[in-house]
């Protein structure tokens, strides 16, 4: 045609790169990767008419205003589980034998598998309602809250380390860190059981409870090697031989703190948006590994050990979870409608018992949402962190409670929860001020030692 040059290829690229939107005619349209890059951008404004977790981090300097509440709750009611079970006995009071197989794990098993009621492990969906009780329909109904509390830890613990790496990324400040804030306290409470418990309550003579090999085993708890039993302790209780049941997390916390110190050297922990990328994909791709893995053998890579707790490698991705919401805190909404959908998401996902890897998920955003959230009366009562003693001494108390009750009123009479409980919550209380006081908080001074400033 006349009057018309012809155009280049160049130009026809650009010609087609132009399109005409409505509000946006002339705009160039981004390519794929661009529109991919630009997205976290595009979250970012959508959400800017909501508090997000980096906002409301933004207003306590940093710090979860709901976290201390949330970290003295979770140990109270896992004393407060353990105390009823360690009163009633396990498995409800059916015959059970000790697993040989595990020296010095005090583990027990059913001595007739057929004789549990119902299957646990197989959510609402494997039970008969007409079969059971007013009192196990509302166990089972409140079982997925139950084996929420250590993996709601272990996502507050990510969520929290993972804000001090952000801060403070050196290597040196983030292991010294994490010794002086387990250490000691773990080795004055080891120490008090083996030393003094141990030998007030032992029925071995004491020449052979001090000679026994599981005495020294015992040690082995300050760096992680757990061991549940000491000589002739705890043997008559209704739970029998258990001295401290809490201590079964150590070992899967301390791998992830090998990860996440992994992560560090790697200088991949940050806040630069590039490196948060790279952290979120490896910790989705390792959560479609693990949903491949459970579909194609659900026992092995079963989420849940047991009817009341996690399995403690998913514990570790509970923390990596923590990890991703909190270096993503910036896309992250806190809205009570996303709270209550997560709420029912994890339980539906427990309940059901389908597709459990993705609980942890749902249960993280709960887990930072009451994190975010605001507890001025609790935290006027609770000034000290008494969590980790509450850790650390409630099982070895209650035990300890219960040995002595029995020797005083008989082993014939029938224990009281609501008179055991009310004690073991006092003393408990008061061993973790102790900890808290005595131990943990001048051992965190010395961080003004090597601490660079943030």
């Amino acid at each position: 045609m006349k009057g018309r040059t012809k155009m280049s290829q160049t130009d026809r690229d650009a010609e087609f790169a132009a399109v005409a939107l409505p509000g946006a005619v002339g705009r160039e349209r981004p390519s794929a990767p661009s529109r991919f890059r630009q997205l976290p951008d595009t979250i970012q404004s959508g959400l800017a008419q909501y508090d997000t977790a980096e906002t409301i981090l933004a207003k306590n300097n940093g710090l979860g205003p709901g976290f201390n509440m949330m970290r003295h709750l979770l140990s109270l009611v896992i004393l407060s589980h353990h105390c009823r079970v360690a009163v009633a006995g396990l498995f409800a009071g059916a015959a059970f034998v000790k697993k040989l197989d595990e020296p010095g794990m005090a583990v027990f098993v059913l001595k007739d598998p057929a004789a549990a009621a119902f299957d646990k492990m197989g959510g609402l969906t494997a039970l008969s309602f007409s079969h059971l009780q007013a009192t196990e329909i509302i166990q089972e109904l409140l079982r997925p809250g139950l084996i929420a509390l250590v993996g709601m830890f272990f996502a507050l613990s990510g969520f929290l380390v993972t804000g001090s790496a952000i801060k403070n990324p050196d290597l040196k400040t983030f292991f010294i860190n994490r010794v002086l804030r387990i250490v000691p306290a773990l080795s004055v409470e080891v120490t008090l059981c083996a030393l003094l418990v141990g030998p007030l309550l032992t029925q071995l003579p004491l020449s052979q409870y001090l000679s026994e090999y599981q005495f020294y085993r015992y040690f082995g708890n300050i760096v992680g090697h757990v061991t549940f039993e000491l000589p002739g302790l705890f043997l008559h209780n209704p739970w029998p031989e258990m001295v401290n049941a809490n201590l079964w997390t150590l070992p899967w916390e301390l791998w992830c703190y090998v990860f996440a110190f992994a992560l560090l050297f790697a200088h991949m922990i940050s806040s630069e948006t590039r490196k948060v990328r790279w952290i979120t994909l490896l910790v989705g791709a390792a959560l479609v590994a693990e949903l491949l893995a459970y579909f194609i053998d659900p026992a092995t890579f079963n989420v849940r050990s047991d009817s009341t707790r996690l399995a403690g490698w998913y514990l570790v991705f509970m923390f990596f979870f923590g990890m991703v919401f909190r270096l993503n805190a910036r896309y992250v909404p806190i809205h009570w409608v996303i709270f209550a959908i997560s709420a029912a998401c994890y339980a539906g996902i427990m309940w059901l018992n389908v597709l459990l890897p993705l609980a942890g998920i749902f249960l993280t955003y709960c887990t930072v949402y009451i994190g975010m959230q605001s507890f001025k009366a609790f935290d006027r009562l609770f000034r000290q962190d008494l969590s980790y003693g509450i850790y650390l001494y409630g099982f070895p108390i209650t035990q300890a409670t219960i040995d002595i009750s029995q020797r005083v009123l008989g082993p014939d009479h029938r224990l009281s929860l609501a008179v055991i409980l009310p004690i073991v919550v006092v003393l408990t209380l008061g061993f973790a001020s102790f900890s808290w006081n005595v131990i943990e908080k001048p051992a965190l001074r010395l961080r003004r030692f090597y601490q660079r400033p943030a």
